[in-house]
């Protein structure tokens, strides 16, 4: 006997099993697996739909196993993410929906709290060894996959620690330390991956001596150079770049003090900053932006990080 699952999806293949309406006059059912609009949204490629599935059978952690083949750090990304699968989901449509990214940030705890293997094996011992550049959330995830694919893999970071702006500029409001280091050491501690800290790249190791001891080199220094800001030329003499900030207030735990500040850009680092300055006393902070508010007439891709109660 053929029976459904507790989601309501058929399993592949099982559509032949029910023989119903013209099925013998016409062509042979036949399931076809295709991107659900919440997994082709994703960034990381995440395939929500397989490990909700898992989920709602009762296996947490085959859910977690099933969304760390695409995301080795569910507990980060489930807290900074803007995730745009929500946009993408199909019950938005008929009551709201599914709070994916919430539901990822718990699997990622959980999955802490109990220790869980990744499901992944240790390369050999003579296997290929790719040279990454930067530990950041890019190059962490990229030794992770190497290993996936039966390589080893070597990371050089500049930093005395790893993590890139997920620990140098994103506030703990937004993504505590305990779940960072935590996650971040348990991929790191994996058989296969070395890490490499306080090497730079054209101070400590060269390209070319990258190439030579790799047969693959990827470059992951992330996205850390700030945009050429002016109107016709005219630039504000107490100019200060976003994101330089919110490494000074990461590294010292205060900004610079000011009444009245405006805030040019839509992104998470202009609406961090607007927070913190915020919380840090100033009693005007004036957001200008090109995209748009949260609300039904406005495209998910182009609204700001924001919740309405922030606004005024």
């Amino acid at each position: 006997m053929v029976s459904m699952t507790r989601g309501a999806y058929a399993k592949p293949g099982t559509s032949l099993d029910f023989k119903t309406g013209n099925w013998r006059s016409t062509e042979m059912p036949a399931h076809i697996h295709a991107k659900a609009p919440c997994h082709a949204a994703c960034p990381a490629g995440e395939d929500q739909q397989a490990w909700f599935a898992k989920l709602q059978e009762g296996h947490a952690e085959a859910a977690w196993a099933e969304l760390v083949r695409a995301n080795p750090l569910p507990a980060i990304t489930g807290r900074v993410c803007p995730h745009p699968c929500e946009g993408a989901c199909n019950r938005a449509a008929l009551d709201g929906a599914l709070a994916i990214h919430n539901v990822e940030r718990w699997l990622g705890d959980e999955a802490i709290r109990n220790g869980c293997d990744y499901p992944v094996a240790a390369p050999r011992a003579n296997a290929p060894e790719v040279g990454i550049v930067g530990a950041g959330p890019a190059g962490i995830s990229a030794a992770y996959h190497c290993l996936r694919h039966g390589l080893r893999a070597t990371i050089y970071e500049a930093s005395p620690e790893a993590g890139g702006l997920l620990r140098a500029a994103i506030p703990q409001t937004r993504l505590p330390r305990a779940p960072l280091d935590a996650e971040l050491s348990r991929v790191l501690a994996l058989p296969g991956i070395t890490l490499n800290l306080r090497t730079r790249l054209g101070r400590d190791v060269s390209l070319e001596e990258l190439r030579h001891n790799h047969p693959a080199v990827l470059l992951a220094p992330g996205c850390q150079a700030s945009t050429a800001w002016s109107v016709d030329g005219a630039v504000p003499a107490d100019l200060r770049e976003g994101l330089h900030m919110l490494k000074d207030f990461v590294d010292h735990g205060a900004l610079p003090e000011a009444e009245r500040v405006v805030v040019h850009g839509g992104g998470n680092t202009a609406m961090d900053l607007c927070r913190l300055l915020k919380r840090s006393g100033s009693k005007q902070v004036t957001l200008i932006t090109a995209s748009g508010l949260p609300g039904p007439d406005t495209d998910p891709s182009d609204e700001i990080n924001v919740v309405p109660r922030e606004l005024e």
